[in-house]
């Protein structure tokens, strides 16, 4: 078969929103505010694909009726006057039978009702649907992707036939690593996808993950080449539909600006909640159109001024005194209770810290931390009642389920913390009329979620107290599999190294077991090793020991990869580090002449764990009159490097570019009472 030309959405890598959230699609006034923002920041394309629009899945033979035709073209006609590119989405993949004619035929019709409307960009999006073929599917395709490529291949043969210049998106059935790894789809879904369908048909993917905490060129590597082509991202990196207690508005994060170069697109599928996506716009316009280095606080605090006159409140009564504004400390420190998936902004980190001591130190030992905690938690229930007097109307109902809570669990810290004032000045304590039970954190799920843990937050059952101690010989294999587990910078490796899982180990943990025993720790809960940390004091005499009796034996075991290094799997990566170390004493000579590393278990993390072991091996370091230590870090791990600067490590240099390796360095021989430590006490 000979496929159209593909109609490229290239040169620049474009930029766009999705509306395709599960929950009330946006009104036509929301769709409005939505293509002002887009127009002013630059993102150049609208997919329009609701989930719960039953015109998208449930209903999606269906034409639309004369009035929802009529706004349809009213919002197509809308984004042509913005340059905006509308793309309309179909998800017919619930009830779609392959090999029917007659769904085919439903499909190009309904292609066929939104070009009278005014549409010329299309997409079918085949995601969370069950990935079991219909029977006569079966026999006449073989596989899902075969089947898929069929219907796809068709749809865009009609459009190049019917839609000059009208372009074609497919979301895949697996959509991310972890779905293809699990293979979801069947096997080889992606090969037999990207080998069977129309070079044209762009595909769309979330990265490593749906909601991905980072995406870098190096991670869609191996997509593009299953797919043959580069895919277009569709980021769920604002989506709150999964959390109806959150939403996120803090900066875009945890993507170098070179990821540009590896798409065809990148698209944002935000809050449900239109008015909170402004910040999210902002700074994805400001990450899509900059140069250099990203720097997503910079951005956030950028964004948050523009922001900051949507927040008027009404006037007040004649005669009356005028109203507090809310000023810009106020927004972001409530923005920073609602940042991101998997950070929380500056602000609430710091109250966090600092309502632990309130609730773990008696008030003798408040210091510092606990009264910025205990200023915050005013600060922010005041702002809970202030907020109702927002003039946006529309932007006090987005936010008001999320202030309610925010506002409550404010004021039950304060209560504490008058509670233990209180006692200490031997007064007798305020009851609690404001959080009766049942009112409070109560309800089903609530109760549910007491009783079932999550692996990432409690013990497994049986794991009780963790041990830190020296490592032994025999604990070899077990930290081999803790390295695999934390191998992809940070998370679980194991999808991506199936063909070698000791790739890693050999040369991040094997050498220091062999050459620096005595510089091991590892930390066992009841079920074994779940981390560790390992260094090493002279990093030239552990490499000089890492050439001369490590390496030759990697090196004639595993034959340096061939071909082009995009198609190298992780392994083969890895391998290539073997014939091609790349070893770095960074900083000046002799000022940073060991070097350590850590890694850590889900069930092992946010216990204080890691901090304990870096404190032993550092101490140990001390206590040998080293003069620094260095580490290295991925360039995208910004969780880790914030940790270790909170150790007093700073950035030595980078290697890699933003997709590499960050050298952070300590000075041991640097006075004790160094800033860093005292931010620690």
């Amino acid at each position: 078969m000979v496929h159209p030309t593909a109609t490229a959405i290239e040169p620049h890598c474009p930029g766009g929103v999705i509306e395709g959230f599960y929950g009330p699609p946006w009104s036509d006034a929301e769709r409005q505010t939505l293509l002002e923002w887009m127009a002013r920041f630059g993102l150049s394309v609208y997919l329009f694909c609701p989930k719960d629009d039953p015109h998208h899945r449930a209903a999606w033979r269906e034409p639309y009726p004369r009035g929802e035709a009529e706004r349809i073209a009213s919002l197509i006609a809308d984004c042509g006057r913005r340059r905006i590119d509308f793309v309309w989405g179909v998800g017919p993949g619930l009830d779609l039978r392959h090999a029917d004619e007659a769904d085919v035929a439903a499909l190009l019709a309904r292609f066929a009702e939104l070009l009278r409307l005014g549409c010329r960009r299309f997409a079918l999006l085949l995601d969370d649907i069950p990935d079991a073929l219909d029977p006569a599917d079966a026999a006449r395709f073989g596989t899902l992707a075969a089947a898929q490529a069929h219907v796809a291949n068709q749809a865009w043969e009609w459009i190049a036939a019917n839609v000059p210049g009208g372009t074609l998106l497919l979301c895949p059935t697996p959509y991310c690593d972890r779905m293809a790894a699990a293979g979801l789809g069947g096997s080889d879904y992606l090969e037999t996808l990207g080998g069977q369908l129309a070079p044209a048909i762009d595909i769309l993917w979330t990265g490593p993950e749906i909601i991905a905490p980072e995406i870098t060129h190096k991670s869609l590597r191996s997509v593009t080449r299953l797919l043959q082509r580069k895919p277009v991202l569709w980021d769920n990196f604002f989506a709150d539909d999964y959390d109806g207690n959150r939403f996120f508005a803090g900066p875009y994060s945890g993507r170098p600006r070179d990821l540009q170069s590896a798409v065809r697109g990148i698209f944002l599928n935000p809050n449900n909640e239109l008015p909170l996506n402004f910040v999210p716009l902002h700074t994805f316009s400001s990450w899509l159109h900059g140069n250099g280095p990203w720097n997503p606080r910079a951005a956030f605090e950028n964004a948050i001024g523009d922001w900051l006159p949507a927040f008027r409140l009404l006037d007040a009564a004649p005669h009356r005194p005028a109203r507090e504004p809310i000023s810009l400390d106020d927004l972001t420190l409530l923005t920073d209770c609602f940042y991101g998936p998997y950070e929380q902004g500056a602000g609430a980190e710091a109250l966090l810290a600092g309502a632990r001591g309130v609730m773990e130190k008696p008030p003798a030992a408040w210091g510092r931390d606990e009264e910025q905690a205990l200023d915050a938690a005013r600060r922010l229930k005041s702002l809970g009642y202030r907020l109702a007097d927002l003039a946006d109307r529309p932007l006090l109902h987005a936010l008001a389920r999320r202030l309610w809570p925010l506002r409550e669990e404010c004021t039950l810290f304060l209560h504490h913390a008058d509670n233990k004032l209180r006692a200490a000045r031997g007064e007798a304590p305020h009851p609690d009329n404001d959080h009766l039970p049942g009112t409070f954190r109560g309800g089903f799920l609530a109760a549910l979620q007491k009783v079932v843990p999550v692996p990432w937050e409690q013990p497994r059952p049986g794991t009780g107290a963790f041990t830190i101690r020296p490592a032994r010989p025999e604990d070899r294999q077990q930290a081999y599999r803790v390295c695999l587990e934390t191998g992809d910078d940070g998370r679980d490796g194991t999808p991506y190294y199936r063909d070698d899982p000791d790739a890693l180990p050999r040369i991040f943990v094997g050498p220091y077991f062999a050459f620096a025993p005595n510089l091991a720790w590892v930390v066992e809960d009841d079920e074994g090793v779940c981390g560790y940390c390992l260094g090493a004091a002279d990093s030239a005499a552990f490499y000089d020991a890492y050439e001369r009796q490590w390496r030759p034996d990697l090196t004639a075991r595993f034959p340096a990869p061939t071909g082009a290094p995009a198609t190298w799997t992780r392994a083969q990566q890895i391998h290539h580090l073997y014939h091609h170390p790349d070893h770095l004493i960074p900083g000046p000579p002799g000022h940073y002449p060991a070097h350590v590393h850590i890694d850590l278990l889900p069930q092992a993390q946010g216990r204080g764990l890691g901090k304990k072991m870096m404190g032993m091996i550092l101490g140990e370091l001390r206590r040998r009159g080293l003069p620094g230590v260095h580490l290295g870090v991925g360039t995208v791990n910004v969780r880790a490097q914030a940790f270790y600067r909170k150790l007093g490590f700073a950035e030595l240099c980078r290697v890699g570019g933003d997709d590499g390796c960050t050298s952070m360095g300590l000075r041991l021989d640097a006075p004790p009472d160094s800033t860093a430590e005292r931010r620690d006490r």
